[in-house]
């Protein structure tokens, strides 16, 4: 699943959003105290610690990767701007056709190894391998060639022009650079002891429990980081995870529930979620039937209540996806996504039906998303000539029934800042990730010219046309925004995000 923002939190609750600093939150104010270990709840264990295995968003296990890791680059609230870390720049002479990453002068890997451009290769190099599985290949195979021109220096050549490339690397593992030495030790060695240039190292990885980890000395920004240690468990259970941290067990949670964030809210705990376009969508199969019928598709959009489902499921507390911009977005337009419409939803199917196809479709849902299906069959229950039916997957399938497009309605997350590179690997047609397989000229045309424009302009029309065409032809139908958020008790300094909702772990500290 998966989701930008940076170094200072834009907060937000289910009544709207707060300030940007950090200490408006609650949080401690005065300079960091160092010391001290940091209990932390993420929402996913990774199955490997290799960078190219972990995901870089809010709904697993960022700052596992940021503490092994560090980042090349992170960005900034509601801009385009990009703060360099462990990279120095990385910019483009030709409109994004080729770029020049360069290194920051003097950095290590935790043993003591040079950090250079031959790594950064062989990284990006390993996550495009197939053999690697990788989540984040899609992205890395933007990448045509790269070329080490000395240790600081590396050249970037990429399939096409690509102006904001810097998102697709520092959205996905492509920010995390691992020793090529621990990469090439195979996956039970870099579990075991990953070499990293991250603000912290790997003390010990009990499965299914806690991740421990013990500060780098030769982390290149010292003091940083703040904290001495930090422990990290994944708790998949929203419950489990508000309870274990207002009950002392943990410091901080990431959180991707809209009913956590607003109880820590009301609660009076630091609270953030990154404000992303898009959001939490049902995905219709449109290489099939029924789903390749925009007719079909429309039907089932305009025939949910939103605000019902978000009742059902989250009480009330979610914010709802009315446009495919968020608000703070330059490329915000006011046209609005699926808004319902009985009367004419029963219609298509009356028609639909008349034809000898009343519309009758599976939900392929995974345990935590039951709800959102329950809710959707008692709303359509009450409509003529429409069947839901529900299965339960495992979550571990949901990559592989994506690949084969086995299933009619799927839940899968479309969020974005910057709406490249993610639009278009989802809605393209020449696309892997175009999970529906929605084909369509003019659909195709404004992303590409939305993905390669440098002219602000150009990119605000092109992506106009992409919002006009997803209403209409409802690949998806957005049912919530993302929530990529974090909560925190009182006494936490320095959280800061950048990315789909990604923690920096070198920035924490806590008041005794």
């Amino acid at each position: 699943m998966a989701g930008a923002v940076a170094t200072a939190l834009l907060l937000s609750a289910c009544g709207g959003a707060n300030s940007t600093d950090t200490a408006a939150a609650g949080g401690p104010s005065g300079d960091p105290v160092s010391g001290g270990t940091g209990h932390i709840i993420e929402q996913a264990e990774p199955r490997s610690l290799d960078p190219a295995l972990i995901a870089n968003s809010w709904a697993n296990s960022p700052v596992l990767g940021n503490a092994l890791y560090g980042t090349l680059m992170t960005d900034k609230p509601n801009s385009s701007d990009i703060e360099y870390k462990l990279a120095e720049d990385f910019s483009t002479a030709d409109g994004g056709k080729t770029f020049t990453l360069t290194l920051r002068n003097g950095v290590q890997f935790s043993d003591g190894t040079p950090f250079n451009a031959e790594a950064v290769k062989f990284g990006w190099d390993h996550i495009k391998d197939p053999a690697t599985a990788s989540a984040d290949r899609t992205q890395a195979a933007l990448v045509e060639s790269s070329r080490v021109v000395d240790d600081r220096t590396l050249e970037v050549t990429l399939v096409e022009p690509v102006p904001n490339f810097a998102n697709a690397i520092l959205q996905t593992g492509m920010n995390w650079i691992a020793s090529p030495a621990s990469l090439q030790g195979g996956q039970q060695s870099i579990d075991s002891n990953p070499i990293g240039a991250g603000p912290y190292t790997l003390e010990q990885w009990s499965r299914q429990d806690v991740i421990k980890l013990t500060r780098n000395a030769k982390y290149y920004d010292a003091p940083r980081p703040y904290l001495d240690k930090l422990e990290i468990r994944a708790i998949g259970d929203a419950d489990q995870r508000y309870n274990t941290l207002v009950s002392g067990g943990a410091d901080l949670s990431l959180e991707g529930n809209w009913k956590n964030i607003e109880k820590a809210n009301s609660a009076g705990l630091q609270n953030s979620v990154v404000p992303l376009g898009g959001g939490t969508s049902l995905v219709l199969n449109t290489t099939r039937a029924p789903f390749d019928d925009v007719r079909a598709r429309k039907a089932f959009a305009i025939a949910l209540d939103l605000e019902g489902i978000n009742n059902a499921v989250y009480d009330g507390a979610a914010e709802l996806p009315t446009t495919l911009f968020d608000e703070s977005s330059p490329f915000y337009k006011d046209i609005p996504l699926a808004e319902q419409d009985r009367a004419e939803a029963q219609r298509l199917l009356d028609e639909l039906a008349a034809e000898g196809k009343p519309l009758n479709f599976t939900m392929s849902l995974y345990p935590a998303t039951k709800a959102v299906g329950e809710a959707i069959q008692t709303q359509l229950s009450t409509f003529k000539n429409i069947t839901v039916n529900v299965r339960t997957v495992d979550v571990a399938q949901v990559g592989q029934i994506m690949g084969q497009k086995d299933y009619d309605t799927l839940v899968s997350t479309v969020a974005f800042a910057d709406p490249e590179p993610r639009l278009w690997f989802s809605f393209h047609s020449a696309s892997s990730g175009n999970t529906s397989g929605i084909k369509d000229a003019e659909l195709d045309a404004a992303l590409e010219k939305g993905r390669t424009s440098t002219d602000v302009a150009e990119r605000t029309a092109a992506y106009e046309t992409v919002q006009k065409r997803l209403v209409e032809l409802n690949p998806v139908i957005f049912y919530t925004r993302a929530a990529p958020g974090v909560i925190a008790n009182g006494n936490v300094g320095g959280i800061q995000q950048y990315g789909m909702g990604s923690v920096l772990p070198e920035t924490l500290w806590i008041q005794p």
